[in-house]
């Protein structure tokens, strides 16, 4: 019996170590913070390939040909603005963790996601 209540003691001692008030682990807290940081480099990418799409579209350099720089600048940021906000809403958590680890998803993903809310981002612009 003792030694059973020598291995057993310990061993309690050690789980309630891990238990935190709220019911879960300290580990856990962090999540929030590490998927806010995840979206924040999605939004830097989308936005880069943003960017690069959009100067590459045939409508957007005919449409801008007449714009002073200043006016396209402008124009351009309002375009991206909207695509880096709007695309990581089609962005699942699993394509963020599969982004953090993979360069090559994380281009694929970002690519997706800008050719999805581009076209709806120029028309908002538009109006």
């Amino acid at each position: 019996m003792k030694k059973l209540i020598a291995v057993l003691a310990p061993l309690a001692l050690v789980l309630t170590a891990c238990a935190s008030p709220s019911g879960t682990t300290g580990g856990t807290s962090t999540a929030p913070t590490a998927q806010q940081l995840g979206t924040a480099a999605m939004k830097i990418a989308i936005n880069a390939k943003c960017t690069t799409e959009l100067n590459n579209l045939p409508a957007w350099q005919t449409a801008t040909k007449l714009m002073t720089a200043e006016q396209k600048t402008n124009v351009q940021g309002e375009i991206c603005g909207c695509v880096s906000e709007k695309a990581p809403q089609s962005v699942t958590a699993v394509d963020l963790a599969t982004a953090a680890i993979d360069p090559n998803a994380r281009a694929t993903i970002v690519s997706n996601a800008v050719t999805k809310t581009i076209n709806a981002c120029v028309t908002e612009a538009v109006k």
